[in-house]
């Protein structure tokens, strides 16, 4: 409560008055009566008790003495009542914006397909084994994977004996990306024939991985759903393709020798790749 020195005589005798107080007497003793009055010196009939017109007077004088005050809180009090109200209701404006349907349309796909083919050649040493890693990036896919191994065996017969080599090629796909979805057909992984005359109609080795990929025209539904379809399809056959070839010596007849030092083997790698493009093909009849 403000000093003394900062009330006139007829601010106490109206304060007084405004909350049913007696206002007769001299400035000092007006003054005393109203802080006696704020510091609750009227609430002795019952401390316990709740009294409805004492604090309805009380309340009278604050607003009187902080208009300024009293007028800010009560904007605030105005505020937040409003936001009180009219929050949920923002709110679920904003969840019905929010809770729209996504569109639904009628999906064509189109694959289009690169065929990609890189033939090398390695010498291999008798008993060593050549690691070949063909690395395909995770921005590809691929729905079909060749890999051949194709030598030619010359035949070596010193004192009689007819040595040959036995080539061995593995294919490991531990580090490569969904391969499960592939089909596999192969030859057997050792090759030990003795190809005298030079002619290659076929690898000697090989495996053939293949993909058959979903052929969906008209699929309806939204966006979110049509692009649900290929992603068991994205980055199937990246990674890195292992590809081990080996070289062993053997002899048709005769006592074991080292005929040879080594193997020409050539390896191809052919594999395609795809693209998926989807497109919008009209609305939905139930839209």
């Amino acid at each position: 409560m403000e000093p003394v020195d900062e009330w006139t005589v007829a601010e106490l005798k109206a304060e007084l008055k405004e909350l049913g107080l007696s206002n007769s007497g001299n400035k000092q003793e007006l003054y005393d009566r109203l802080v006696e009055y704020e510091e609750g010196e009227d609430w002795d009939e019952d401390e316990s008790g709740f009294d409805a017109s004492d604090l309805a007077r009380s309340f009278a004088g604050a607003m009187v003495r902080n208009r300024v005050a009293i007028g800010a809180v009560s904007a605030v009090v105005i505020l937040v009542v409003a936001v009180a109200f009219a929050g949920p209701m923002l709110l679920d404006l904003f969840r019905q914006e929010g809770a729209s349907e996504p569109e639904v349309y009628v999906w064509e796909f189109t694959v289009e397909e690169r065929n990609v083919t890189d033939v090398k050649s390695y010498f291999i040493n008798d008993d060593t084994t050549e690691s070949v890693v063909v690395t395909v990036p995770l921005t590809r896919n691929l729905s079909s994977i060749y890999i051949g191994a194709y030598w030619r065996e010359s035949d070596e017969q010193p004192g009689g004996i007819i040595g040959c080599d036995e080539v061995t090629m593995e294919v490991f796909t531990t580090d490569v990306n969904k391969t499960n979805l592939y089909s596999l057909s192969n030859t057997d992984a050792a090759s030990s024939d003795c190809d005298a005359d030079g002619t290659e109609p076929w690898d000697h080795i090989w495996y053939q991985y293949d993909l058959e990929l979903p052929n969906i025209t008209g699929f309806e539904g939204t966006e979110e759903e049509a692009l649900a379809i290929w992603d068991t399809y994205t980055g199937i056959g990246t990674g890195a393709w292992l590809i081990d070839i080996s070289v062993d010596t053997y002899t048709l007849w005769g006592p074991v020798c080292d005929c040879e030092d080594g193997e020409d083997v050539r390896l191809t790698v052919s594999y395609i790749e795809y693209d998926v493009n989807m497109a919008k093909a009209q609305p939905s009849t139930d839209g």
